[in-house]
């Protein structure tokens, strides 16, 4: 089932009302304008050099988020929306669907019913459709369903057996529309939000008002205001302080701007601190290697190292401190290398040399190779009769062979001795020699050694050990020509030259070095990685310290203004009972509100009763909303508590904001909607009530202004049938002005009525209809303004007929004009038709 209410108001009357509200300050959201004015004072003002350059680095900042801004969609900018449409489905107590068309125009729209009628199911819809969450408007501590601290009464936003639950607005001002719409899931969470934007070239466009002020202009300026909500958050002065310093309206600016210079703060510190970790490691670690190398050669020492506090350069640094060559750790060359590496060589050749001084046989010079084969003939079982190397039988052939191997015996001590020097040489070609060549090979720096000379050293020597693994270090005539080949290389003077060099390379303390730039490599590498922003650690952490005088300055300035805003407000509602509103400072962790009585006492909060403490939290909202971007004002039980005095002053209070927006008030005391009606004059009143059954919510129209209007121009028409000759107004005068103001407000909820079912701008057609200043030409206006399809009635038109005449009487009786008395009940009866016609009654 589908509720359909129209809400409507009348005509302009600001202009009657002079408030003088521009004398006082406004709390509006801080633009990052407002936030570079007060930036450049502070600059200006600023006298140590280091607090120049943070103001002047919070400066610019503030003006790079401020270009950004200026190219990012708002709906926060620009004038106040207005509330036109309120959409709740399957919402808290709304298991159907609720629609309310509301007239954007201002005054005062009225709600009324019993508890339980499903009057906060649509405050509260508004309020979860507006800010995409059930919470509050601010974070609230969301307690544990464990904990002993979880809410009591914490609402169920999800209607129970709801196929679908979601929370739907309409906001409008001129030429743009804002629709949100909120979906919640079974568990009452907000499971989606969607803000679909109308812009005035009638481009329509997504947002996330995530990265807009929205949510901050909503904490700043509540639209929606429910007592009972305010009433069980706003428990200790942490949370008064809270409910406060979002009534400053900071801003989404300087929210932006905090989180920026926090989170380049937190960057620089994190990379001073990566550098200076990495610096205290790298202390460390060199320490131990100069305690390690220190022990290992007592008579080297090498120049400490030096630890600024900040290393400005790193590069430069490095050099100061030998630092500068890197590489893995080589094997210390030394003089020993060459020596035993030329006597190893030099051995071997003179082992061949015995061996070729020896009588020279064919059997000689394959002594090894028979011994050898002597060796694997003893080894086997049978070795037959037949030669291996004839090939004929000869059954002696191992015993001959034997007794030719002990002819050589005494060439065997010559071939050991070979064996040993090519063993010992191989050794030193696996040591020395290749030290010598990865110490060259590693070197970054230009080599005086050719590298020529480096590679067949390296190719010769590789050969020959490939030659000794082959045939077990025996002394054969390949490996004597290999050896030849690589003496060649090894007894020239650049491979001299070549150990020379490899000696200086590696010598002792260059070592040394190397391994404490090994120590320092990670501090090098951190510091090459984050030096950029740690340098600036310093800066952003005295910018953070400006951030924060400028908080504590925007902050108790405006306290200050809030102070004179919230204390007016108090003042009108509670000025009666003694309680004033004499100051408030918010420190970090609480409230300081200072209330006193007329006589300048103090007064304590807890003294407050219960209906002058809703009063006193509901005070500052009604004195910052109008700064803020929303036209219009939710109240959902805004009198809870409230003797009849605070009532008619709240009435009152309510009664002036409406002259600039739409003020909504649900709310079940019938003295508030009396005291509403009786100050405003554009003022509704509709009737809520819920089948307790089926769930289904109603709404329907009571006590219409203009019928009221009616109702009082026939009491006076039956009160007083003789002429007044002694009244300003005569009683035919009065009751004619009457009927012209309820075929005014009629004619105002026409063409409210028809702009809105037919998408039309409320304000633009209210601003064409005020510019008449005759109720004919009002007439004729609306007609001209409201369309009809072909063959329907026109509302205006009927109403035009029915009157007639009358039009032109009923509007000059308002200005004195002479005139007789004649059927005022008839009158009174064609202006209630003409009522009708014009609101589809």
């Amino acid at each position: 089932m589908s509720t359909d209410l129209t809400v409507v108001g009348g005509s302009k009357l600001g202009e009657s009302f002079p408030s003088g509200k521009h004398q006082l300050p406004n709390l509006r959201l801080l633009s990052f304008a407002d936030l570079t004015v007060d930036i450049e004072q502070s600059l200006s003002s600023a006298r140590l050099p280091a607090k120049k350059e943070a103001w002047r680095n919070l400066l610019d900042l503030t003006l790079e988020l401020k270009s950004k801004s200026e190219i990012r969609q708002d709906p926060t900018a620009g004038e106040p929306w207005n509330l036109t449409s309120v959409t709740v489905v399957g919402y808290q107590g709304a298991t159907n669907q609720v629609i309310m068309k509301v007239d954007p125009s201002p005054g005062v729209t009225i709600i009324h019913g019993p508890n339980g009628s499903g009057k906060s199911s649509i405050a509260d819809g508004i309020r979860t459709a507006l800010s995409g969450t059930t919470k509050w408007w601010t974070s609230a501590e969301q307690k544990s369903s464990r904990s002993k601290m979880e809410p009591l009464w914490e609402k169920v936003h999800a209607a129970r057996d709801a196929e679908k639950t979601m929370a739907e607005v309409v906001l409008s001002r001129k030429g743009e529309k804002l629709n949100l719409s909120c979906v919640i899931d079974g568990d009452g969470e907000v499971a989606s939000h969607v803000a679909d934007w109308t812009l005035p070239s009638g481009e329509s466009v997504k947002i996330d008002l995530g990265d807009t002020a929205w949510s901050h202009a909503l904490a700043g300026h509540p639209p929606v205001f429910a007592y009972a909500d305010i009433e069980r958050r706003v428990q200790q002065s942490k949370d008064l302080r809270e409910y406060i310093e979002n009534l400053l309206a900071f801003g989404g600016c300087f929210v932006v701007l905090n989180d920026r210079v926090e989170e380049l703060s937190e960057k620089a510190a994190f990379s001073k601190k990566a550098i200076d970790d990495a610096a205290k490691d790298a202390k460390r670690r060199v320490a131990e290697v100069d305690e390690i190398n220190g022990k290992m050669d007592p008579a080297v020492s090498v120049k400490a190292i030096s630890w600024p506090a900040w290393v400005s350069e790193i590069d430069a640094w490095l050099e100061e401190n030998e630092l500068n060559d890197s590489g893995g750790f080589l094997p210390q060359v030394t003089e020993k290398h060459s020596e035993s590496l030329s006597a190893a060589v030099v051995r071997a050749g003179e082992a061949f040399q015995r061996i070729d001084a020896s009588p020279d046989s064919v059997k000689r010079r394959l002594a090894n190779s028979l011994r050898g084969f002597h060796e694997h003939v003893l080894d086997l079982e049978s070795p037959g009769i037949e030669c291996p190397v004839c090939e004929s039988e000869q059954a002696d052939w191992p015993v001959r062979l034997r007794e030719s191997v002990m002819e050589l015996a005494d060439l065997e001590p010559l071939h050991l001795e070979a064996e040993s020097s090519l063993a010992a040489l191989k050794r030193a070609l696996e040591t020395e020699f290749r030290e010598v060549i990865s110490v060259l090979n590693a070197s970054t720096a230009p080599l005086a050694t050719s590298r020529d000379v480096l590679d067949l050293a390296q190719n010769r020597a590789e050969v020959l050990c490939q030659l000794l693994d082959r045939y077990g270090c025996q002394p054969t005539g390949v490996v004597r020509s290999k050896l030849l080949e690589l003496r060649a290389v090894l007894d020239t003077h650049d491979w001299w030259r070549a150990c020379a060099e490899a000696a200086s390379l590696s010598a002792f303390d260059k070592q040394w070095r190397l391994k404490r730039r090994v120590a320092v490599e990670d501090f090098v590498n951190t510091w090459r990685e984050h030096a950029e922003i740690a340098h600036e650690s310093q800066l952003w952490k005295a910018t953070s310290a400006c951030l924060k005088d400028l908080a504590g300055d925007l902050r108790d300035k405006r306290a200050q203004d809030f102070t004179t805003l919230a204390g007016g407000r108090v003042k009108a509602l509670l000025d009666d009972a003694g309680i004033l509103l004499a100051d408030v400072r918010l420190t970090t962790q609480r409230a300081e509100v200072k209330v006193q009585n007329p006589a300048g006492q103090s007064l304590s909060l807890s003294m407050l009763s219960a209906g002058q403490r809703n009063a006193f939290l509901l005070a500052p909202l009604l004195a910052t909303i109008e700064s803020g971007p929303f036209g219009f004002l939710v109240l959902d039980d805004p009198v809870h508590a409230f003797d009849d005095i605070r009532v008619d002053r709240l009435a009152s209070v309510l009664a002036e904001i409406a002259l600039t927006r739409r003020v909504l008030v649900f709310t079940h005391d019938e003295r508030l909607k009396a005291h509403l009606m009786a100050r405003s004059l554009n003022c509704q009143s509709w009737a809520i009530s819920r089948d307790l059954e089926t769930g289904v919510i109603s709404l329907e129209s009571t006590d219409q202004l203009w019928r009221m209007l009616l109702v009082d121009a026939e009491a006076v028409r039956s009160l007083a049938p003789k002429v007044s000759v002694n009244g300003y107004l005569t009683e035919t005068q009065i009751i004619r002005g009457l009927l012209r103001q309820a075929i005014d407000i009629a004619l105002h909820e026409s063409v409210v009525r028809h702009a809105i079912s037919g998408g039309r701008d409320v304000a633009d057609d209210l601003a064409l209809l005020d510019l008449c200043q005759s109720t004919v030409a009002r007439i004729d206006k609306a007609e001209e303004i409201i369309s009809i399809p072909p063959g329907g009635k026109h509302p205006v038109s009927e109403a035009k007929f029915r009157c007639g005449v009358f039009l032109k009487l009923w509007n000059n009786a308002v200005h004195g004009a002479p005139t007789t008395k004649n059927d005022l009940k008839s009158e009174i009866e064609v202006a209630s038709k003409a009522c009708l016609d014009l609101v589809g009654g």
